[in-house]
């Protein structure tokens, strides 16, 4: 009866909770696509700074509201005292440690700031924001809610919930939360994360019923005259991808390295991106709008071009320039162009007008790439078509461009972000809960310390009696001084230790990790080693071999239980 009614009450919070998340990132997604969509309208509608030239009529508003957007920007960064935005990346590192979670206000205001940036028009995304924000409502409703779902489980409901109600995709939001972010399978998470996705996406389509969003016609000529040109073209996808994903990472790091203060950084960026879009304003702001109409094949081969360029080079300049916001939809906006460039080509040259099949197709693939999450992707189009031939069309793209840039690039942008910062998700759970653990305190206090001054003879009586090897030698104010081994001790006899000792023994320090700890401990034979505060010298205690592996164990234990739970 006791475990028919903690199930019951499990069942009851995983509903409560899914629900929860669910409704407020329905509402949350919507409003944010919503409000960047209105402020868009005002600022294509606006005829501040218009002039003519000619019989040409040029309007700056682009330019105004990418400094206004700016503007706010740094507003919302000094106000709150934000050091710097977080967004997906960080996601990703929280649901896979303990050790440095998820700062609440810190992606809040990182969103806000993501919603202004877009709303001004920046050539960022939308996706990259809510991902994150969901994610930060999980971890922030785990604070008020006691039950035996973890930390991560809170993440990966907030994550499937943004997708979800991004996308309309309950089930790419799913695999999507466990795919990219959770990076494997739990029975106790699948249950909350689905609530969690349904709800945003039954809860969204039922309150904003007219949101705009991608719209793409299921009408698909046969998979063999599909398939083999996708395999054509899937590596030029993968080759669009890399270049988005390298023009990314290093504008960011060129804009680190200009002698300018970031503020000026951030201005000079709105200002670049603002003058650029005057000219080809399809690249401003989420493009879900043109989008479409590239989808449809309205758009002219030569403007596509222009604006698969100016994208990629908009969107890398406002990211890394300081303007903050997604790259997913911007990634999405790429691989449609490219794919409509591609299809457009073909049709050039007299093959099958099939340009609609493989805009979609390259979106999938060139996206795929970029967040790390090839079956999300696919089940994105699955759902948005309702079509098995889109789907599988799209799969075998996606699949080859994975492959592609997982070899030549990297897992995903996001998973680079973190190699840059030195985290490297691919070495597992393990390897990063290895690397946060610390030895210090694995320091014992079970073995013999003298001053240098102690005799050989009495101290070999003491090591006899208690069946220890090994003394450490120590000043008055308890500071390292030397090791001593029982050869050492037999050596001096009746004279004092301290010309017998060994003043620079193999050590480690407090803050060593216990991955670090192994490395040293395999380049070393005997009893124990000396744990040292480095600062200071004062010897903390020692570490045996034997209880540095169970410590070693006991984490590695621990991060396959969770994985496994």
């Amino acid at each position: 009866m006791l475990r028919l009614r903690e199930a019951l009450f499990e069942a009851f919070i995983t509903l409560l909770i899914g629900g929860l998340i669910g409704a407020v990132l329905a509402v949350v997604s919507n409003l944010f696509v919503m409000g960047v969509q209105y402020l868009g309208g005002q600022r294509e509608a606006s005829t501040l700074l218009t002039f003519s030239i000619g019989d040409e009529i040029i309007s700056l508003s682009s330019l105004l509201f990418l400094w206004a957007a700016a503007a706010s920007v740094l507003l919302i960064k000094t106000s709150l005292g934000i050091k710097r935005w977080t967004g997906p990346a960080d996601s990703i590192f929280a649901a896979h440690q303990q050790y440095h979670p998820l700062n609440v206000k810190q992606g809040f205001a990182s969103t806000l700031a993501a919603f202004a940036s877009a709303s001004g028009g920046a050539s960022v995304g939308q996706y990259g924001p809510i991902v994150h924000f969901g994610a930060t409502v999980g971890v922030w409703l785990k604070r008020y809610f006691s039950s035996r779902l973890s930390y991560d489980i809170y993440l990966g409901c907030g994550v499937a919930a943004a997708i979800s109600a991004g996308f309309n995709a309950p089930i790419a939001g799913v695999i999507f939360a466990h795919e990219a972010i959770l990076r494997h399978f739990s029975v106790r998470a699948i249950a909350p994360i689905t609530v969690a996705s349904i709800s945003a996406s039954a809860l969204g389509s039922f309150w904003f019923p007219n949101t705009a969003s991608l719209q793409i016609d299921a009408m698909v000529p046969s998979l063999t005259d599909v398939v083999p040109t996708l395999m054509l073209l899937a590596p030029i996808f993968s080759l669009v991808a890399i270049i988005f994903m390298v023009a990314l990472r290093e504008t960011s790091n060129l804009a680190s390295k200009i002698d300018m203060s970031p503020t000026r950084v951030l201005f000079t960026g709105a200002t670049i991106c603002g003058l650029v879009g005057v000219w080809i304003p399809e690249i401003l702001g989420l493009g879900i709008a043109n989008m479409n109409h590239m989808i449809a094949g309205d758009f002219a081969l030569s403007l596509l071009i222009t604006v698969l360029v100016a994208k990629i080079a908009m969107t890398a300049v406002c990211l890394g320039c300081g303007l903050p916001g997604g790259t997913f939809s911007p990634a999405l906006f790429v691989g449609v162009a490219a794919g409509a460039v591609a299809g457009q080509i073909l049709t050039l040259l007299g093959f099958a007008d099939i340009a609609g099949i493989i805009s979609v197709a390259a979106m999938a693939a060139i996206s795929s790439a970029v967040i790390g999450a090839p079956l999300s992707a696919v089940m994105i189009v699955l759902e948005l078509t309702q079509s098995y031939q889109y789907a599988v069309a799209a799969m075998m793209a996606v699949m080859v461009c994975s492959l592609l840039t997982n070899r030549l690039f990297g897992h995903s942008f996001f998973d680079r972000q973190l190699l840059d910062r030195g985290i490297d998700l691919s070495e597992g759970r393990e390897a990063i809960a290895l690397h946060h653990e610390l030895v210090g305190p694995c320091a014992s206090q079970e073995y013999i310390q003298v001053v240098a001054t102690t005799p050989g003879d009495s101290l070999l009586k003491e090591m006899k009696a208690r069946g220890d090897t090994e003394a450490y030698v120590i000043d008055a104010g308890g500071h390292l001084l030397g090791k001593l081994s029982i050869y050492s001790v037999l050596a001096a006899q009746s004279r004092g230790v301290a010309d017998f000792m060994d003043t620079a023994p193999l050590r480690l320090y407090t803050h060593d990790s216990l991955d670090h700890a192994m490395v040293v401990a395999s380049q070393f034979v005997g009893e124990s080693l000396p744990i040292v505060e480095k600062e200071s010298g004062l010897l903390k205690g020692i570490v045996t071999e034997g209880s540095l592996f169970q410590a070693v164990i006991n984490v590695q234990k621990q991060a396959r239980h969770h994985e496994r739970s």
